[in-house]
């Protein structure tokens, strides 16, 4: 009997409605710009966030945290509902900085909160690709992003083929990072089932 691989679909809609987790950049500095990486890491106070982020970049920095505060300030922007910005913050760091991973893993997250799965899929497989911070999260993300393109197609074969990358990454998110619950969540939410009763 063939299987396939299907997601809690009430579970998924809610799971997948909310952002992807945000890889965010450490600085080497200790002003403004690190208390800009803080807030982008924990996501307090946002909006203070934002002006340290901005307070920092009106400083002379050293070129890896100049990229870095580009980052972050794009991840607080992007947790903010301000994607154009976020997406603007990114370009730049990826400007100065050509081989950033974190860069292109957020405007992955940002071109999938615009809709732009293929894109979204690009930016963080390059990410990846490129060796991120933290790999869990890299590969939570793109998880997330082939979820999201296998619940765009019917039942069929891209689906399910969609929903095994997603499966395999949500594995590997776990294996990096056996404490990252959010990835163990994620796998509860697959079950193998008979073809058959696959709706």
């Amino acid at each position: 009997m063939k299987l396939q691989l299907a997601a809690a679909a009430t579970l998924a809609t809610f799971f997948l409605a909310g952002p992807a987790s945000a890889q965010v950049v450490q600085t080497v500095g200790d002003g403004p710009e690190r208390m800009c990486y803080l807030s982008a890491k924990t996501a307090i106070d946002l909006p203070r966030g934002l002006d340290t982020c901005n307070s920092a970049l009106n400083t002379p920095l050293i070129q890896h945290d100049r990229g870095a505060t580009f980052v972050n300030r794009g991840v607080i922007e992007h947790k903010m509902g301000r994607t154009s910005a976020a997406m603007a913050d990114f370009n730049e760091c990826l400007r100065m900085i050509p081989d950033q991973p974190d860069a292109y893993i957020n405007r992955g997250i940002t071109q999938m909160t615009m809709g732009s799965l293929d894109a979204a899929l690009a930016d963080v497989e390059k990410g990846i690709s490129l060796g991120p911070s933290e790999p869990a999260l890299a590969y939570f993300d793109r998880g997330i992003v082939y979820e999201k393109i296998a619940i765009s197609f019917p039942e069929g074969a891209q689906r399910q083929a969609n929903l095994q990358k997603a499966l395999a990454d949500y594995q590997r998110a776990a294996k990096e990072a056996p404490e990252f619950t959010a990835a163990s969540n994620a796998l509860a939410r697959f079950r193998t089932i008979p073809k058959a009763r696959a709706s």
